[in-house]
């Protein structure tokens, strides 16, 4: 397998325009840019960085097969009040290109197709995606009994061993002055039918992360590209994947057995959060409108006030680079820098860490 990356030839001609960077420039940098531009050679992932760093713009924009406008703006992303919004944040958006550039350097890597990304549409019964949902995971109704079962790593080893990519991070890359915001985004599916990948945003508490992961997982049976905040929903495809989050999670027939007890009692039962709890009730009508808006405004309250008293610490770094890094693209990306396919500040581009996170992932 060669060291070269495919890109669209149009794309990098336009960025290079809009830079108004004189060619003569990057021959300088590049003494084959001509070639790449023609289409006769393909680039190094090396060559492209430094094509990326001369144009000022992040590597991965150049891997897209479009300007990056359109494959971005195609994902289904909502505001914290319900309406599209035409400029994300920088962060949201350069963690997208970071995920597209992972994707399509796995894309080279993998052979196999993957027979269940997009096997489903929103036209299918609910029922029967929660089904081979279940399959897929290898749990039943009855899962939370387990309390191995309960916790998101046994979640995300069970996704994980089906060929879905699944990275965690609050920040961009290892760049702590660039945090994720919870109320923009909470979660990211990239469908693809020999990498699909899925982001969790790790500032959300870790119920919210876990209700994430299957509501993420869920588009990638639907075959969606997406973007999640979990609190507003305008799109039939996200009530389906709430809905099928919320019955693998909360299941329904086990829910019913429990509904007298407390919302806080229920809470330490099912591994979801209040606000999923309540819902679930709600919409099963064990809850009337008021009681489940009066309960809401307590768990808002109660929330606030956790927050103004805890400041996270940020936790032991080494142990969080390691949670945050999918391990099979980890052991892509160091395969092909033992190989010489890519070098090593290629590979520590593609995974978002300098030197230091490279050697703590693959000591």
């Amino acid at each position: 397998m060669n060291n070269t990356v495919k890109i669209n030839q149009k794309v990098l001609r336009q960025y290079i325009l809009n830079s108004n960077i004189p060619l003569e420039n990057l021959r300088d940098e590049i003494k084959s840019i001509d070639l790449i531009l023609s289409g006769e050679k393909s680039p190094s992932f090396n060559q492209l960085s430094r094509i990326a760093k001369k144009l000022n713009i992040p590597t991965g924009l150049l891997v897209l097969p479009e300007i990056v406008d359109t494959p971005i703006n195609n994902l289904d992303f909502r505001t914290v009040d319900s309406t599209s919004i035409e400029e994300m944040s920088s962060e949201l958006k350069d963690t997208i290109i970071e995920l597209k550039t992972k994707q399509e350097f796995l894309e080279g890597e993998i052979e196999n197709k993957l027979n269940f990304v997009g096997m489903f549409n929103t036209k299918t019964d609910i029922k029967i995606i929660v089904s081979k949902a279940r399959e897929l995971l290898e749990i039943d109704e009855k899962y939370y009994k387990d309390k191995s079962k309960k916790d998101i790593n046994f979640f995300r080893k069970q996704i994980n061993q089906l060929g879905i990519y699944i990275f965690f991070n609050g920040k961009v890359k290892d760049n702590t002055h660039r945090l994720l915001q919870v109320n923009e985004f909470r979660g990211i599916a990239l469908s693809n039918n020999k990498a699909p990948i899925i982001f969790i945003n790790q500032k959300d508490s870790k119920n919210g992360q876990l209700f994430t992961l299957i509501h993420e997982f869920t588009h990638i049976l639907l075959g969606h590209n997406e973007i999640f905040n979990d609190r507003y929903v305008v799109s039939n495809s996200e009530m389906i994947a709430n809905k099928v989050a919320a019955e693998i999670l909360v299941p329904e027939t086990e829910l019913l057995i429990q509904k007298d007890k407390s919302i806080e009692n229920l809470y330490n039962i099912f591994p979801v959060s209040k606000h999923v709890i309540a819902r679930r009730l709600f919409d099963l009508n064990i809850l009337q409108k008021h009681q489940y808006e009066d309960i809401v405004d307590e768990i808002e309250y109660e929330l606030n006030q956790i927050k103004n008293r805890n400041k996270s610490t940020g936790g032991n770094y080494n142990n969080n680079l390691k949670f945050r890094i999918d391990k099979q693209f980890l052991n892509y990306v160091n395969n092909a820098v033992n190989e010489n396919r890519i070098t090593m500040t290629e590979g520590m581009n593609l995974i978002g860490v300098g030197y230091k996170g490279y050697k703590i992932l693959t000591q």
